[in-house]
């Protein structure tokens, strides 16, 4: 939904986190219901002093735009930290699990519900305390903002009465922990495909653990993700209680057990877009950022980012990312809003030559058609790649993409030669290594 800057509240030299709403998002259809969205998230927050939550100190308008002033938090995302391959204890796992309950029983006693639970909204500090931050999707209790019918949050880690579209409450937080305190257990969350049985029944293969530690957790965990509401933790203080209440764990040690892995802060500096490294600068990216979401939606950040790696210029950027817009229409009017936006220039000293930009759009999709793929190709594209095969590739997608998925799909099915390379084109749409392995070993 925006940007977070470091900023300096100067009144009382302190440090700040500022989050502020794209202007394409404000200027778009929704910017309303947008702009709305957004002053309800620093509500939710605002509700809810505690030390595991980031807390919220102001929020307004500025030049028509609105902010939140955050507290500012030294640490690493959960996300990192987990892509890192680190193996945690019983009792670290417990503790930070521990941790973000607590910070969920505040939040639900006044009210808010956070719905978007996850890995990248959960930030750990270097002495062990964790803060759970971004209410962007909290359904407040006096809102209906967030109303049935709508999937709102991340699917990952979605409830499955969420996962419908239906009614949820704070039980839809809590089965979001179960996810997460068996992504800390075992690396890698639980699969859906599998029965609740499978799930549990697979932690007998994890080495770190002892078999005590693996006896005393499964009946935690087959409570915390059960599909059925009335079967799970009614709250959060009956989760706590049941991991504090491990008779052969000792949560003291957790402190002093646990550490920021060397390879999370690396992975942190490796996603933050190398701006001396580039020929482009960050706003440019990020112009070309809000420009790709209006086609492409929340995947254009990692869109650009990805494919800024691959080119240096913005006449051979500008060719990636035009791919990646399944509407030739569409893809026509985005060349175009680069150029009228003078992101795009002729002439431009990154560029080649004045006759490779006068032909920028024709060498993109190619002279008679705005496609990249001949007539004939096409042809063969729709007899090999049936529609059986795109909703079979979009089904198995939507688990690390979320609601983009059949539109990507589509789009790779297009520009695909061969069943193989579809698989492969769908797979380079999850950022994780680990888990685009785990996408095509399943197709």
């Amino acid at each position: 939904m925006g940007i977070v800057y470091q900023g300096l509240d100067a009144q009382i030299e302190r440090k700040v986190a500022v989050k502020v709403l794209h202007t394409h998002l404000i200027e778009g259809d929704l910017g309303d219901d947008l702009t709305v969205r957004f002053q309800q998230e620093a509500k939710a927050a605002a509700r809810c002093l505690h030390p595991n939550i980031v807390s919220v100190f102001d929020f307004g308008f500025h030049e028509s735009r609105p902010y939140i002033a955050m507290e500012y938090v030294e640490g690493i995302e959960l996300k990192a930290q987990l892509q890192s391959d680190s193996q945690y204890s019983l009792a670290v796992a417990a503790d930070i699990t521990i941790q973000i309950l607590q910070a969920l029983e505040h939040a639900h006693a006044k009210g808010v519900v956070h719905r978007d639970i996850k890995p990248a909204n959960i930030i750990l500090l270097e002495n062990g305390d964790v803060k759970v931050s971004d209410f962007g999707v909290a359904r407040l209790d006096t809102s209906d903002l967030t109303s049935t019918g709508f999937m709102v949050g991340t699917p990952n880690y979605m409830s499955p009465e969420g996962l419908q579209g239906l009614t949820v409450d704070k039980r839809t937080d809590l089965y979001s922990v179960g996810v997460l305190f068996y992504e800390l257990l075992t690396q890698r969350r639980p699969v859906r495909g599998l029965s609740l049985d499978e799930t549990i029944e697979s932690l007998d293969v994890l080495g770190h653990l002892s078999v005590q530690n693996i006896n005393s957790i499964k009946p935690i965990l087959r409570r915390a993700l059960q599909p059925n509401v009335e079967a799970r933790f009614q709250t959060a203080r009956d989760f706590i209680s049941k991991l504090e209440a491990i008779d052969d764990m000792e949560l003291s040690e957790a402190k002093t057990g646990f550490y920021i892995s060397p390879d999370a802060k690396t992975l942190i500096a490796s996603s933050k877009p190398d701006i001396m490294a580039n020929t482009l600068s960050s706003e440019v990216l990020e112009s070309l950022e809000q420009t790709l979401a209006k086609y492409v939606g929340p995947m254009a950040h990692y869109l650009v980012k990805k494919s800024s790696k691959k080119s240096q210029t913005m006449e051979g950027l500008s060719q990636i990312l035009a791919q990646h817009i399944p509407n030739e229409t569409e893809r026509q009017e985005f060349i175009q809003n680069l150029t009228s936006s003078g992101i795009y220039k002729k002439g431009n000293a990154n560029q080649t030559s004045n006759t490779a930009n006068s032909s920028s759009v024709s060498r993109i999709f190619g002279p008679n058609d705005s496609t990249s793929i001949n007539t004939a190709t096409q042809s063969t594209i729709i007899k090999t790649i049936s529609a059986d095969e795109i909703k079979k590739v979009a089904d198995a997608l939507v688990f690390y993409v979320g609601p983009l998925a059949k539109r990507l799909a589509k789009k790779d099915a297009k520009n695909s030669v061969s069943l193989d390379d579809f698989h492969q084109r769908a797979a380079d749409n999850i950022p994780n290594a680990k888990e685009r392995t785990e996408f095509l070993s399943k197709l």
